[in-house]
């Protein structure tokens, strides 16, 4: 992961109205804060802050110091914030829940602040929010990031599941890994004359390689035979993206434990007919490309729709109306975790996908 602190800032309209809800969206390596125009529907603007390790201890801080300055930075009066609503991994949420409220956020006393509530002590209210962009009917979605948060809804019932991975997917575990902002490369290719190209997010300098980027690195590696079976990379210890960023042999052993880990998750939580994937490795459709490729996910999931964050976008919708907040609710209340029920298989399945 970065060693540096980043924070980057993009305002996407001129124009906005005095009605605007902000969307708190955290994990362990980042945070960003979304302001969302209740009146014409549509993001204002997002701050994002990465580089860092977010616990339980510094989240309250972080938190409040991206959403103070981006009030400043893009001319939000506390007057026209209407709600907050933050999302982040369980042991967080705990302790933000105790240490933020409208006055530690210095808003006005009637502003509302929700919590999206978590489903079990091991799945968030991040994947509570990720449920609610989902169409009605039967399907099956996965949430890869720091861990991996899987859900089946089928004849009205909704069975979920959790299972903790290395830091491959949201770029913990890699020595130059970020996620997928601006300055993450985040697509590698290979062109005909052997040089190795790729572009970065936003189109400047890069600082980082993202868990899309890296899968694709990895995957053409494999392809060309630089990488073999057994994940030992044949002919160097560092493939180079440029002249400063790498993926090295032990970003490689990560991607392998952890594409063995979700591989082993799919195949024991068991099919559906309509998937959905979201997280860093599917920012685009190469990412998933490469993440069938490497066998992180099964060959059946192949139309699966994805994004790269649906989280966010489900806090909005929690903050947009009751019955999605109500929605949300049901979701937590009556989803059954049945992790426990799955280890043993889970574990035979993981030696079984370890190879490339």
């Amino acid at each position: 992961m970065l060693s540096q602190i980043h924070i980057t800032k993009e305002k996407y309209r001129s124009e906005r109205s005095a009605e605007i809800a902000v969307a708190c969206d955290i994990t362990a390596n980042s945070i960003s804060v979304i302001f969302y125009d209740l009146a014409l529907k549509r993001r204002y603007a997002r701050t994002a802050l990465f580089g860092e390790s977010i616990t339980a201890q510094n989240a309250a801080k972080e938190l409040l110091r991206l959403f103070v300055t981006s009030l400043r930075e893009y001319g939000i009066g506390a007057s026209n914030v209407r709600r907050v609503g933050i999302a982040a991994p369980v042991h967080i949420e705990s302790v933000l829940e105790t240490e933020l409220s409208v006055e530690t956020l210095h808003l006005p006393p009637e502003i509302e602040v929700f919590f999206v509530p978590y489903i079990s002590a091991g799945i968030s209210g991040r994947f509570t929010a990720t449920l609610l962009t989902l169409p009605g009917g039967d399907w099956l979605a996965a949430g890869i990031d720091g861990e991996l948060c899987i859900a089946r809804q089928s004849g009205g019932k909704l069975d979920c599941a959790a299972f903790s991975l290395n830091g491959a997917f949201d770029g913990s575990g890699l020595e130059s890994g970020m996620p997928a902002e601006n300055g993450a490369i985040d697509a590698v290719r290979r062109e005909k004359d052997g040089s190795i190209v790729y572009e970065v997010v936003g189109d400047r300098d890069s600082i980082g390689v993202s868990p899309c980027g890296a899968a694709m690195a990895v995957n053409m590696m494999r392809e060309t035979g630089t990488l073999d079976g057994d994940g030992i990379m044949t002919d160097r210890d560092l493939l180079y993206i440029g002249e400063d960023f790498f993926v090295s042999q032990s970003d490689v052993r990560v991607i392998q434990s952890d594409k063995a880990r979700c591989r082993a998750a799919f195949e024991t939580f068991g099919r559906s007919k309509r998937v959905f994937l979201s997280g860093e490795p599917f920012a685009s459709e190469s990412g998933l490309r490469a993440m069938l490729g490497l066998g992180a996910i099964p060959e059946y999931y192949g139309s699966a729709g994805f994004c790269r964050n649906s989280t966010e976008q489900g806090i909005i919708m929690f903050l947009e109306s009751e019955e999605a907040r109500s929605k949300a609710f049901e979701f937590a209340k009556n989803a059954c975790d049945i992790t426990s029920e799955l280890l043993s298989a889970f574990d035979e399945n993981y030696l079984k996908y370890l190879g490339f």
